[in-house]
């Protein structure tokens, strides 16, 4: 059932939502034609979200066919009523398509893995040896397409 009341036009809206939530689930195709969804942690800055995972896998292979959906949510309570039809959910939902770069340069991957410590930690390092940073991808999503909706309490 489609609420066009629920969707969110505000680009600075959209982002501060996004920006604010803690997983992001990114949709990718197997090797079969099929949706593969796999969540991590991310940080977005300047219409690009960025994220790191090993070398090897199911998701870097998938990534690079640069067929690229995501999605984060965040659950914001239940509106209760007297009748069980009246009970819904406050959610933000925020969801996108982009495309893949795999970051190559030690400057570019701690910028982004610093994105990453200051957004889950509160703090940025210096500390990154290139031993770590060598067998860590860090990849960056050039966002295309960016949608929202909501359901907020009034």
């Amino acid at each position: 059932m489609g609420k066009n009341n629920r969707i969110i036009h505000d680009e600075n809206e959209k982002i501060a939502a996004l920006s604010s939530m803690e997983i992001l689930r990114l949709g990718l195709v197997d090797d079969e034609g099929h949706a593969y969804i796999v969540p991590v942690n991310f940080a977005y800055f300047d219409n690009k979200l960025y994220f790191h995972t090993g070398l090897k896998g199911k998701k870097i292979s998938f990534l690079k066919r640069d067929i690229i959906s995501f999605q984060a949510d965040r659950y914001d309570g239940l509106k209760t009523a007297d009748t069980a039809c009246g009970h819904s959910s406050y959610f933000y939902s925020v969801y996108g398509k982009g495309h893949a770069e795999f970051l190559q340069s030690y400057s570019d991957k701690i910028f982004a893995l610093n994105l990453l410590m200051e957004k889950y930690t509160g703090k940025k390092y210096s500390d990154f040896p290139s031993k770590t940073l060598d067998i860590t991808e860090v990849v960056c999503i050039h966002i295309q397409s960016l949608e929202a909706r909501a359901h907020t309490k009034m």
